[in-house]
């Protein structure tokens, strides 16, 4: 119902002004928490990559228009489900993005390091999201540049 809604409003909002859409579709992570990471948590991801390809199409039926797109996680899990924690597995968290002002990773890996850095490359973390974000709905800098996140760049 969220994803037709959100496609719904993709399809057919007046995107002269510009439009912010956030849609969260959070049943893989709410059921890694309470089943832990089983084949239930894999369908929940299948039908969730389903959904993001629904949104995906009606994104691509807006011809002439750049959008930015960003899916974010916000941890991962353990194989026991549960929830918080300070493993590898629970502190890690992804970030998949494309649009007009985002440019392809480049080919070595990210760093392991926690700042993002490998000393050319700026790899975009979790706090790049929100200032990612106001700089492509072109707020002012003043409106973003106090926080700990940069718009994603190489």
């Amino acid at each position: 119902m969220i994803t037709a809604q959100a496609a719904r409003f993709i399809a057919e909002h007046d995107g002269g002004a510009g439009s912010l859409l956030v849609c969260y579709l959070g049943a893989p992570d709410e059921i890694a928490h309470r089943h832990g990471v089983s084949t239930l948590y894999e369908e929940s991801i299948i039908a969730s990559d389903r959904r993001i390809g629904r949104l995906l199409a009606a994104i691509e039926g807006r011809r002439g228009e750049d959008w930015t797109v960003i899916a974010v996680t916000d941890h991962g899990h353990v194989d026991a489900g549960g929830h918080g924690g300070e493993s590898p597995q629970e502190r890690t968290a992804w970030i998949a993005a494309c649009g007009p002002d985002i440019s392809p990773a480049p080919d070595d890996d990210a760093p392991d390091d926690t700042d993002g850095t490998d000393g050319q490359h700026h790899w975009p973390q979790q706090a790049d999201v929100a200032a990612h974000a106001m700089a492509t709905l072109r707020a002012p800098a003043e409106a973003w540049s106090y926080m700990t996140g940069r718009p994603f760049t190489w």
